[in-house]
């Protein structure tokens, strides 16, 4: 039998987001903490994470030193990957110079994995009894359901766990770049994901497949989804080829509504109705709707212009730079 401890995104950083009225590197804390804890009670084998362990890719210091403190009294191995926090813009190449490849090296027990087609395995003997593999943020996630299947051979018999940091989720939402459960293609039998923040809990779709997405660590903005949502990990355990998953509730994390400041609510839905208002004005020639996001305007401009991509590659990554640097 094989245990893992899965807990989202923790968005690590050293000051309160806007929305935040308590001490927010106090809760984070608190909840990897906790999570350490649980994952002693049931003696898991590791703690498995699908990336945005840091709010930037360069944060300071003392922000780092914090977290390699926290990280360092994990009582089992943690294996995580990049998310689109962790690196600048889209350029997973650039891994080695973030904060997140130094708290690696400086934590014994933490290792990033960003290669989809190198397995990790676990198992009591010789024989391995799980193939975990991951797929860090990129250009590519999410294109033509692109992340959530492993890229490497079957190992034996071994359970196939893949975990990716994309928007793979149950519903449409109101935009373009996303990939749902009911579709999704995948050789794995269980696929965890991160990245949507308010996630979908347990999804075990008809041929056999289970999805899950607990939701993120720690919650970020004043949205109703995430002041109602109940901050949880999952317990995964894998014994004879089958695997199942319980969802723990996390006792350190206060309710939404005692930690989010509601007055911006109504304010950030303002933002977005007039968002929507002013994309509905603007159209093509051809009198579709223009897409407002602008990492899909640039890509979209510089395909039509014939950019070359490292141009494009580099524009993206002033843009993520400067649009974290606001804390968005």
């Amino acid at each position: 039998m094989t245990k893992f401890l899965y807990f989202g995104d923790p968005h690590i950083r050293g000051t309160n987001p806007r929305n935040r009225t308590d001490s927010y590197p106090e809760a984070w804390k608190a909840k990897l903490r906790e999570i350490w804890a649980l994952g002693k009670l049931h003696q898991v084998d590791a703690f498995l994470q699908p990336g945005d362990t840091f709010d930037l890719p360069d944060v300071a210091n003392s922000v780092l030193n914090d977290a390699a403190d926290v990280f360092s009294e994990a009582p089992a191995p943690i294996y995580t990957t990049a998310g689109n926090h962790d690196i600048p813009g889209y350029n997973v190449a650039a891994f080695g110079n973030t904060s997140l490849r130094l708290l690696e090296r400086i934590v014994p027990q933490l290792r990033v994995v960003n290669d989809p087609a190198k397995a990790v395995l676990f198992g009591p003997g010789a024989i391995p009894e799980v193939a975990l593999t991951f797929t860090p943020y990129s250009g590519n996630i999410d294109r033509d359901g692109y992340g959530y299947s492993p890229e490497n051979e079957p190992v034996g018999d071994a359970y196939r766990l893949h975990i990716a940091h994309g928007m793979l989720i149950d519903h449409t939402p109101p935009f373009d770049r996303f990939t749902l459960v009911q579709e999704v293609k995948t050789t794995a039998q269980m696929v965890f994901t991160g990245h949507d923040h308010t996630g979908y809990g347990i999804y075990r779709r008809g041929d056999g497949v289970i999805f899950c997405n607990p939701g993120s660590l720690t919650r970020l903005s004043a949205s109703q989804g995430e002041i109602s949502r109940t901050i949880q990990a999952a317990l995964i355990t894998i014994e004879g080829g089958q695997g199942n998953i319980e969802l723990l509730p996390l006792q350190s994390a206060k309710p939404g509504e005692e930690v989010l400041d509601r007055s911006r609510i109504e304010k950030d839905q303002q933002r977005q109705y007039a968002m929507e208002n002013f994309a509905a004005l603007i159209q093509t020639a051809g009198g579709e709707r223009v897409r407002l996001d602008i990492n899909q305007i640039i890509e979209a401009v510089a395909e039509k212009e014939g950019v070359a991509p490292e141009v494009v590659r580099l524009a993206l990554e002033k843009i993520e730079a400067a649009r974290m640097a606001e804390g968005r």
